[in-house]
């Protein structure tokens, strides 16, 4: 996956402050303060300004993409620190959606507000959004302002900002500006050899290694190996939204597959190891530096990934920071937190670098959740909120089976 673009405070080219008409420019600049902060996500210090919110619109910070910046999808983050940022409604604007209307360049500036005082050295989305700098030089800009009419005033923190390419134009990447870029969580990967191999999860020496056969089933459900099917297929809409990855059962009846053996998929490392919070009970992570995937819009290309296997029993067989092979037993088959029965695998592929920190993430169904139990079922909030989370599910996550499929 191509880097993310990063710019910081006082960058020469791609931050500009912009005050308000009528506004004495020259109080407002010496209203700044400044500091540097470590940031343990990228391990990389940032340059960041401070000053107190306002109950009035006094001024805009504008962050801009570099217009080498391809055409893609991009996840638009803000740094927050754990320091001099006290605001619980920091406001940021998003340009998107430039189009022609009556002759006229049109286009969206999307509002996305972030609570600062929640977060602790840590990077926010602002959401989501299809930009093309290189056409249109203004698509990507993030705006943030010191107009918050919190009351007392409450200090505001202005960047660094960074766009995480979640799929671009030929599924090419582009590795920041000018000395203001960093890798991120993400690694490059050109040049790989397309030899990595990744095998089944579960099952026995031969069908682990075995070829992927397709149309298999059990009952009405897809059956991955001979003794395995997939009881929840990803993408498929149930009581917890949309299913990020599979569950893994056995076809020999309800709960045979306790304590079954569970593999690394292929060689990695391993990330996470332990319980995580909601129905995960145990999970294990892996990150594997290359592999070819599949995107959204149907490009492959080759980039690392991270392999999640849930449910796992207390007898976890790896730690953190171990590294593993391909076929290497790491646990055993277990249950959901706080369940008593229904053992299975759940298993999935990740593509992005939310990874890395929310080795335990999953879609914020909350909105959703909330409508469906309320009697809303159906109506147009639901179908909206049902979007959302596929959208959260798209850009986050592969099939992991075409993922299988593709690089058996």
């Amino acid at each position: 996956m191509a880097d993310p673009i990063y710019v910081q405070s006082g960058d020469a080219k791609y931050f500009k402050v912009d005050y308000a008409p009528g506004m004495n420019a020259a109080a407002l600049d010496a209203g700044w303060s400044r500091f540097n902060r470590p940031d343990p996500n990228t391990g990389k210090t940032w340059y960041i300004w401070y000053r107190s919110s306002s109950n009035k619109q006094q001024m805009a910070v504008n962050f801009t993409m570099p217009s080498s910046a391809p055409l893609g999808l991009y996840r638009v983050e803000v740094f927050v620190p754990g320091k001099n940022a006290t605001s619980q409604k920091a406001l940021f604007s998003i340009a998107n959606k430039f189009r022609m209307e009556n002759g006229q360049l049109a286009w969206e500036d999307s509002l996305a507000s972030v609570d600062m005082s929640r977060s602790y050295d840590q990077w926010v989305s602002l959401g989501q959004y299809v930009l093309e700098p290189g056409n249109q030089p203004l698509s990507g800009r993030v705006r943030q302002f010191d107009f918050t009419q919190e009351n007392p005033p409450t200090r505001i923190t202005f960047g660094p900002v960074r766009w995480v390419p979640i799929f671009t134009e030929g599924g090419g990447g582009q590795g920041g500006n000018q000395g203001n870029t960093g890798t991120g969580e993400t690694g490059g990967t050109g040049g790989v050899s397309g030899g990595v191999k990744f095998d089944f999860p579960v099952g026995s020496t031969e069908q682990r290694a075995a070829a992927v056969v397709e149309g298999m089933t059990f009952g009405s459900m897809p059956r991955w190996l001979t003794d395995w099917y997939d009881a929840n297929p990803f993408g498929s809409l149930y009581f917890l939204g949309y299913h990020t990855g599979a569950d893994l059962n056995s076809t020999f009846g309800p709960d045979a597959d306790k304590n079954a053996p569970i593999y690394a998929v292929g060689d990695g490392t391993v990330t996470f190891c332990g319980p995580s919070s909601g129905s995960w009970g145990n999970i294990i992570l892996i990150s594997h530096p290359d592999a070819q995937v599949t995107l959204p819009n149907g490009s492959t290309r080759r980039q690392r990934v991270f392999s999640r296997y849930g449910h796992v029993s207390s007898q976890m067989l790896v730690t953190k920071g171990q590294q593993v092979t391909k076929g290497q037993q790491i646990g055993f088959v277990g249950l959901m937190g706080g369940a008593k029965s229904n053992y299975h695998l759940h298993f999935d592929i990740g593509y992005s670098d939310i990874f890395v920190t929310q080795p335990g993430h999953w879609p914020d169904t909350r909105a959703w959740a909330a409508l469906d139990q309320g009697g809303k079922k159906g109506s147009r909030e639901w179908n909206t909120e049902l979007v959302k989370i596929k959208g959260q599910i798209l850009a986050n996550y592969l099939d992991p089976y075409q993922f299988i499929k593709d690089n058996h």
